[in-house]
């Protein structure tokens, strides 16, 4: 079958993009009107939307068409233009009265029909148009390509609806969702305190202020504007706080020195306000559009969005690593099984540091912009992108997803109910479930005055000795804030000029619970003649006291503590139970404490600041009839000195 082509403009467009030809001119026949008034409307159609006076151009259709509803092109071209203008349900009808007429006049006519029909969550009518749409003969392989790829992307948009995730979707109240557009950006440990955007118009200007609001009861109250005063006047946006609140990672667009159109920056709260940003740099920034950062919940990964050269397509997802000195590695494309040559945006990590929900519009979905989930295994490799769902995703715009810290609930902003971008809660169901964790909330306090002290701490992976997370407390109140995983053991320390060193080793409990809290005020005790501290996650092996490499990551927080203490002088005591005679407990003691002496003389502290004594089973600390009162009395510990 011959095809005729005769419409010159949207849709013959189109269709050279579709065939790769250009000239446009060149399917342009004899048109199917013979009704001069008609065709005396058609042509002043095409020259008002030459001169793109749409509506004009529209209100000439409308009069060629009451002149002769069988004009196909002017069917046709009404429904280029309000695909245009975005009139998707007009345009639709438009072109149905074309292929009423004649359905093999215009064959691309079904495309567009097709992708309509898609736009407007009409999946299986949308697949049916396609498939008429590629029946036809004398396709170019161009043709064929962009044909099949939208019944697959409709066709996986159809299968999702279908198969609905069973979730409630809550739009939250009036007092946050106003007919400007909000986006949601945090929320605290606790679900009590939310952060979220909201961009307003004033003039012809956009401008994105941040907002925050506290929970009483049930419901959010009323919003407050987030002001932090090194914003006034510069352009900010695309923000994420740190699981504990207590760093900001933002985009600033424009700012003086920057390295390209918009950059990366941090600030931390310093208890009293927040500091002066600090620009990532050009490791991490780059010239191109770098924006929407995300920081890990251990703080050793940053997720964000760029359009720099080197990606998958408009904007991938990108990932640096911070090393030892503290500074962030020069980042990494996340790979095929996350960035397409779409864009995708708004990573967000929970913090398992294993799920991963970003938007894309890259993947097959069900609309403008979908959510999407990837998994992280123990080889670190990310599994490919599944969308989250229907009806979570939508035919309209899902542009970010944040969780609770407690893996129960979820947030999104999405146009959905036609009002611009709102806020939704829902509750985390399984297509998007993250693995369990333990979130630890704490105080570090002076265990006398009980003030907050300002310090320094240290989570580390008792087997493998790695440094999973570290903290600075709060100088205001002292808190802090980690992630653990159930059932691992943990060696815990903490650090603070003028405090004794604090030392502890646990392994939280894993229970059917999705996620647990811990709460403790850890105090410590000023550095004062006779202070002491047990080193609780030093190794030895059994009768002996040379030390076990275990015992190193341990040691190096106490050379720490010392020369953040420069006047301190300790004394490394060794004890052991009663198991053995008195003779051999007593050397062996003597033995381990010269052990952890001489390691830390061999890492530059002065042998003048350090004596080492042994006193074998002769200051027990518990009774030696159990085998946990046994361990309790097997220890080493640092006596503070005059």
């Amino acid at each position: 079958m011959k095809l005729r082509y005769t419409i010159k403009f949207v849709a013959a467009i189109v269709l050279a993009m579709l065939t790769g030809i250009t000239d446009a001119q060149s399917y342009y026949l004899q048109l199917s009107s013979k009704n001069k008034k008609a065709l005396k409307w058609y042509h002043e159609a095409e020259t008002a939307f030459k001169k793109r006076e749409n509506q004009k151009a529209l209100t000439y259709l409308d009069k060629a068409v009451n002149k002769d509803s069988r004009f196909i092109e002017a069917w046709l071209l009404k429904g280029d233009i309000l695909t245009e203008l975005k009139h998707n349900r007009q345009a639709i009808e438009a072109y149905k009265k074309a292929v009423s007429i004649d359905s093999a006049f215009f064959p691309p006519a079904w495309y567009f029909l097709g992708d309509l029909y898609y736009r407007e969550g009409e999946y299986a009518k949308s697949t049916e148009a396609l498939k008429v749409f590629l029946k036809t003969d004398g396709l170019s392989a161009a043709q064929k390509k962009r044909g099949y790829k939208q019944l697959f992307v409709s066709g996986q948009a159809l299968y999702l609806k279908e198969h609905p995730v069973d979730v409630h979707i809550v739009r939250l109240d009036t007092l946050i969702n106003t007919p400007d557009e909000e986006y949601i950006n945090y929320v605290d440990a606790q679900n009590g305190k939310m952060i979220f955007t909201r961009k307003v118009k004033t003039g012809q200007t956009w401008i994105e202020k941040f907002y925050y609001s506290v929970k009483s009861d049930t419901a959010w109250n009323k919003p407050r504007p987030w002001n932090i005063p090194w914003f006034t006047g510069l352009d900010v946006g695309g923000m994420s706080l740190t699981v504990d609140g207590l760093e900001l990672y933002f985009t600033g667009c424009g700012w003086p020195g920057s390295f390209g159109g918009c950059d990366l920056y941090r600030t931390a709260n310093n208890g009293s306000g927040w500091n002066k940003p600090v620009n990532l740099g050009r490791v991490v920034n780059s010239a191109a559009w770098d924006s929407q950062p995300y920081v890990s919940s251990d703080g050793k990964m940053l997720l964000f969005s760029s359009s720099r050269p080197g990606g998958k397509g408009g904007s991938d997802i990108w990932m640096s690593v911070k090393l030892k000195n503290g500074q962030w590695s020069p980042p990494v494309n996340m790979g095929d099984s996350i960035n397409t040559p779409g864009n995708e945006m708004a990573p967000f990590l929970y913090a398992d540091n294993k799920t991963l929900v970003f938007s894309s519009n890259g993947w097959p979905g069900l609309g403008k912009q979908d959510l999407f989930v990837s998994r992280r295994d123990e080889a670190g490799t990310w599994s490919k992108a599944k969308n989250a769902g229907y009806p979570v995703n939508t035919k309209d715009a899902e542009i970010n997803l944040i969780y609770s810290l407690d893996g129960k609930n979820a947030w999104l902003s999405s146009d959905r109910d036609k009002n611009g971008f709102d806020i939704y809660r829902i509750p985390v169901y399984e297509n998007i479930k993250p693995d369990k964790i333990l979130f630890f909330a704490g105080k570090v306090l002076d265990k006398y005055s009980r003030k907050p002290v300002k310090a320094k701490i240290m989570l580390t992976d008792d087997i493998t000795g790695t440094n999973v997370s570290t903290k600075l407390s709060t100088q205001d109140d002292g808190y802090f804030l980690m992630v653990l995983k159930p059932g691992q053991t943990y060696a815990f320390n903490i650090v603070a000029k003028g405090y004794l060193f604090y030392s502890e080793k646990f392994t939280p409990a894993g229970d059917s619970a999705y996620t647990r809290q811990l709460n403790k005020d850890f105090l410590l005790t000023p550095v004062n003649a006779g202070s002491s501290v047990v080193l609780k996650n030093l190794y030895f092996d059994t009768d002996h006291w040379n030390l076990n490499p275990k015992s190193h990551p341990e040691l190096k927080k106490l050379i720490a503590f010392l020369n953040l203490n420069p006047e301190v002088k300790l004394e490394i005591a060794g004890h052991t139970d009663d198991t053995g005679n008195d003779e051999y407990n007593m050397k062996l003691s003597e033995l381990r404490a010269e052990s952890v002496y001489n390691y830390l003389v061999s890492k530059g502290i002065s042998p003048g600041r350090l004596s080492h004594q042994g006193y074998g089973n002769t200051r027990p600390v518990s009774d030696n009839t159990t085998p946990e009162g046994k361990a309790l009395n097997r220890r080493v510990e640092v006596v503070v000195k005059k």
